[in-house]
């Protein structure tokens, strides 16, 4: 936890420029650039200045693959609205629990609450280069329940070959910055980590997808969506749990990331 004067100014100060920059680029709108000071500065304060490097390249990682190719993903029908832009749910959704265990390792220092982080942090840049990169999949993705079983391009609970590849290179860059910024433990302990924690989260977030995330149509367009309102109308509701939205099942799944990071450190 960071208790010098000088560093905590710098450090909010750096969180807010890196908040408005990120506003700027329309990778948040202003609800998460709000969210994201908030998660920001727990991160910053409550962990330190190596444990916001890691979320910031997440943070920064998911901005790029968000808007990289994004008229071709538009054209699918499968973009992220407003640009790309982040809204205060879905940064608490994907930095929610990091922070948590950023707070926690403030309050009282434990080795596991960094292995805790890093799986919230490598779940959820697994999770959003799996979507974004494997949106780009020439082919049709298979339902992860049923692989034989071909659903289109966006489709919760969808998995393809590159999106798969994205998993595992978006939790091991999480893990070579671990091990960079933080010398905790070695590279291949990190590694074990990150990697684990990262595709066993994503791989929760695609069953949970396929199974009781909630589904809608679009009344418009006809579009499968998860949307309660897409092309400005309201949807017409499909199946599943209506509590649980595309944000609920990244919170779950960052929180079963972080779970499997605290265990995969005390078995290896």
């Amino acid at each position: 936890m960071i208790e010098n004067p000088f560093q905590l100014s710098t450090g909010i100060l750096l969180v807010v420029l890196f908040g408005i920059l990120s506003l700027k680029m329309k990778i948040v709108d202003f609800s998460g650039f709000l969210a994201g000071l908030l998660v920001g500065w727990s991160i910053y304060i409550f962990g330190d200045w190596r444990w916001f490097i890691i979320i910031l390249t997440f943070h920064l990682v998911a901005g790029f693959f968000t808007k990289y190719k994004y008229k071709q993903k538009r054209r699918k029908g499968v973009a992220e609205e407003k640009g790309g832009a982040r809204a205060w749910q879905n940064v608490i959704a994907n930095g929610g629990v990091a922070a948590f265990f950023a707070f926690a390792e403030g309050l009282v220092p434990m080795e596991c609450f960094l292995a805790g982080f890093l799986g919230a942090i490598s779940t959820s840049t697994a999770d959003t280069l799996a979507t974004e990169i494997g949106l780009l999949y020439p082919g049709k993705p298979g339902l992860i329940t049923d692989l034989k079983k071909s659903v289109p391009p966006g489709t919760s609970g969808g998995v393809s070959p590159l999106g798969e590849v994205a998993t595992l290179l978006g939790a091991g860059l999480i893990g070579l910055v671990a091990w960079t910024s933080t010398q905790t433990w070695s590279l291949p302990t990190i590694l074990v980590i990150t990697l684990i924690s990262g595709f066993l989260g994503c791989t929760l977030d695609s069953l949970i997808g396929a199974t009781i995330q909630v589904k809608y149509k679009c009344s418009i367009c006809g579009k499968n969506t998860e949307k309660r309102h897409h092309c400005n109308y309201p949807s017409i509701y499909l199946g599943g749990s209506r509590a649980v939205d595309n944000n609920m099942v990244n919170l779950l799944a960052t929180l079963f990331g972080a779970f499997v990071g605290v265990l995969v450190l005390y078995i290896f």
